[in-house]
């Protein structure tokens, strides 16, 4: 493709605005991470973070009270040190919600 044909195509709102969303999937694309309720607070020595929790187990399975917030001690304990920095390192607020998205009560 030339410069002219990308450019058409990346300056066209509505070529690059549509997106196909599965009608099964349409519960999951219309909430994001901040209002689910493993999206919890994660307090260390000198920050405080935002995690998803809906990958551990302990809470997957509801043996465990998702908390609003928990220390990063706690965390430590319940995964390991690998899987605490692999759990820290990725989500974001804004991001779109994933399959395990509950909302908050």
């Amino acid at each position: 493709m030339d410069d002219k044909v990308k450019n058409y195509y990346k300056n066209n709102f509505l070529f690059a605005g549509h997106r196909m969303v599965m009608p099964q999937a349409g519960e999951k694309f219309q909430h994001s991470c901040s209002q689910c309720k493993y999206f919890v607070k994660v307090i260390g020595r000198q920050e405080t973070r935002r995690v998803c929790l809906a990958r551990v187990k302990a809470y997957q399975n509801r043996s465990k009270r998702v908390p609003d917030s928990i220390e990063i001690v706690e965390l430590m304990l319940l995964l390991g040190k690998e899987a605490l920095e692999k759990l820290l390192g990725e989500g974001g607020q804004y991001q779109m919600a994933c399959g395990a998205f509950e909302r908050k009560i």
